[in-house]
């Protein structure tokens, strides 16, 4: 079934009508062309577009996209016309292009009823101050179904028509500065191709919580990625689960992190000469609005280094929901009328996560001085541990600066010695080196540093670029790893980090891993 999922709405102002009928347009042509989108959140807006055609913005150092959208005349049979939205430089809005009486949608034209400005005694177009009485209620809509499909279409009165859904929030549309986008996909309302009136009769199918789960995707868990660091926990979360930030929303815990930034706190608005106080939301809240009303898409919050916060009470009463049913709603509902408000517009719903909102976690086993996970909270996760392997590392074959030593063979060798001489400590295996521990460029060989015919501040670049590798691997074997027995992998005469840094930096191809001991130093040089 056709239902509509969104409402693009924009209230048309003397300057909009003026470009639409090109009147005060200079005669050597020029001028602007579009319809403003300001003033509406433009998360929503690209969200709203995003069943359209994506491509890249021609301004210079513009990171937005353009979205090209297919619209048709909402009320009438023919072809779809190409709609354009593009980010306007200088600004944080987006702009509907090329909108002139010659360019403009067809839903927004003469033959479709759209009202135009009254005439001269020559025939031409009248330019007003206001167009008092042509333009007081008017407001172009597009509207975008589950079948990804947009209808353009306008109205001219002043409050929600009786034969319209009630109670669904189309009351927005008619409210304060007239412009947004409005989702009301949770309530099923069937599509009509009608101008005066798309909404079919709503058919809603509700649980024991009068949660609407009509549609809704299922599968929804909370699964928390555990294993050593650098094992390739947030490259599996983003390969294997959401790259889309339209979709997720991703959180650090931490110490200082609380339940207020977690799920929303309640902060002070000035408003003129008055102070009101609104419930800002959180991560949590954000996510599970866009879930609740988005059922057929799945969403995911993901918490990185959960042990580096106290987890329990981050989570506070939102610790409940964890525990879902065979289809990933919540078991049971908690009452939080700030967090109800926002999501059900209804202060006294119970508050609870539905099956198409996942929770993703990610946690380090050898990290020190964190708060621990009770068995409690632990329970209500699927457990995954993250496999260790640098062989399925994009560089595990690249080799470490100008050695002939690949990153895959060292991460063997020294996660090998880190077992051998760490069997009587019960937590060795969490000491290993990960797969992602460093990165690419933290391999590469920068040949500046060496070449006396450089500027100096290339070659000293050049050498902080190659020290990238020691600073950050031979520090984590100093100081971790291999803390307490420091002479089965290094040369003894090494009694400080930063000689051995300085020794390995100072060196060049396979001499820079002198500073292991002698059976290492063979190995590596065996497998070179």
């Amino acid at each position: 079934m056709e239902c509509i999922d969104r409402i693009f709405y924009r209230k048309i102002n003397p300057s909009d009508f003026k470009k639409l009928y090109d009147i005060d347009r200079p005669a050597t042509g020029g001028g602007q062309t579009y319809l403003e989108a300001a003033g509406i959140d433009t998360e929503e807006l690209v969200s709203f577009l995003s069943s359209g055609e994506m491509s890249d913005s021609p301004l210079p150092n513009e990171n937005r996209h353009i979205y090209t959208i297919n619209a048709y005349v909402l009320g009438q049979d023919g072809e779809a016309t190409k709609l354009e939205f593009a980010p306007r430089g200088g600004r944080n809005n987006y702009r509907i292009s090329r909108q002139t009486s010659r360019q403009k949608h067809p839903a927004w034209r003469i033959d479709n009823g759209f009202p135009e400005p009254n005439r001269g005694e020559g025939g031409e177009y009248l330019s007003e101050a206001s167009f008092e009485g042509i333009i007081d209620n008017l407001i172009i809509t597009i509207v975008r179904t589950n079948y990804n499909k947009y209808y353009a279409s306008f109205i001219t009165v002043d409050r929600l028509p009786d034969s319209w859904p009630q109670g669904i929030g189309l009351e927005s549309i008619f409210e304060d500065e007239r412009r947004g986008v409005l989702n009301i996909a949770a309530h099923r309302i069937p599509f009509i191709n009608q101008k005066e009136n798309p909404f079919g009769r709503p058919e809603v199918t509700i649980n024991n919580n009068q949660n609407i789960i009509a549609a809704r995707v299922t599968g929804g868990c909370n699964t928390l990625l555990y294993g050593v660091p650098g094992a390739g926990k947030s490259h599996t979360v983003k390969t294997e689960y959401c790259n889309n930030p339209l979709k997720m929303e991703r959180v650090v815990f931490h110490p200082d992190y609380t339940y207020s930034d977690f799920v929303g706190q309640i902060l002070p608005k000035v408003l003129g000469d008055r102070i009101t106080y609104e419930f800002i939301s959180g991560p949590f809240t954000k996510l599970l609005e866009k879930a609740y009303n988005n059922p057929r898409t799945e969403y995911y919050l993901i918490i990185e280094e959960i042990n580096r916060g106290n987890a329990p009470a981050i989570f506070g009463e939102v610790f409940q929901l964890l525990d879902r049913d065979e289809n990933g709603n919540s078991e049971y509902g908690i009452s939080n009328s700030d967090v109800a408000k926002i999501v059900y517009d209804d202060e006294t719903h119970l508050v609870s996560l539905p099956s198409n909102l996942n929770i993703l976690a990610t946690m380090n086993t050898s990290d020190q001085n964190v708060f621990t996970l009770d068995t409690a909270f632990q329970r209500r996760w699927r457990m995954r541990m993250i496999e260790n392997n640098v062989t399925r590392a994009e560089h595990a074959d690249t080799k470490i600066l100008d050695t002939d030593i690949t990153w895959k063979v060292f991460n063997h060798i020294i996660n090998s010695q880190i077992l051998e001489n760490n069997v009587a400590i019960s937590s060795a295996e969490d000491k290993r080196l990960g797969a992602y521990f460093v990165g690419p460029a933290d391999l590469v060989f920068n040949p500046d540093e060496d070449d006396m015919e450089k500027d100096a501040s290339l070659r000293k670049k050049a050498a902080t670029d190659n020290s990238r590798f020691p600073e950050k691997v031979l520090k984590y074997l100093w100081d971790d790893a291999f803390k307490f027995s420091r002479p089965s992998i290094f040369v003894d005469q090494y009694r400080s980090l930063e000689e051995i840094v300085k020794k390995f930096n100072g060196s060049r191809g396979q001499e820079r891993y002198a500073i292991f001991k002698p059976e290492i130093f063979s190995q590596v040089n065996n497998r070179s």
